[in-house]
């Protein structure tokens, strides 16, 4: 059985999260009207103060195909998508992190504190929620209001 994981911040300062059984998510109907449907499956969303952030299945194993490589060379579109609270679509992490090469496997509501515990390092933003995705061994720190990538991070926490 599949799952898809929600997660947000409540007003206390505490990240919630649960999951979902489901045969496979493809499309999300937002209050607004404005569905949002993907070609490929919907494994994790997160709902932060004003987006939707949702991680798909890598698009090179759409319609099932199998096996696919870990880096590539074009990876200038990822798996993690941005979207406004009406389902508009803002924009790809792509175009914040750049072409890495290999696709995200998390993604996760994280408070700016909890960054500088974890990891040891000062951020230079203004925003109190942020967005960490995980790829490859690597974790990516991003301000989704101002669209930055703040850190990129090797290897474990200490």
């Amino acid at each position: 059985m599949e799952f898809v994981k929600i997660e947000t911040t409540t007003y206390g300062n505490k990240r919630f999260s649960f999951e979902i059984e489901s045969e496979g998510l493809y499309k999300i109907n937002c209050l607004s009207g404005v569905p949002i449907e993907s070609l490929d499956k919907i494994y994790e969303v997160c709902i932060m103060d004003n987006y939707l952030i949702l991680l798909t299945e890598d698009r090179d194993l759409r319609n099932g195909f199998r096996p696919t490589p870990f880096i590539k060379e074009d990876r200038s579109e990822n798996n993690v998508l941005v979207y406004d609270l009406c389902g508009n679509f803002l924009w790809n992490i792509g175009s914040v992190v750049g072409d890495i090469k290999m696709p995200f496997d998390s993604i996760s509501c994280v408070f700016k504190s909890e960054t500088e515990d974890e990891y040891g390092i000062t951020l230079p933003c203004v925003s109190d929620v942020l967005l960490k995705c995980t790829a490859g061994g690597f974790t990516f720190i991003i301000d989704t209001d101002n669209k930055t990538l703040l850190a990129k991070i090797s290897g474990k926490a200490r």
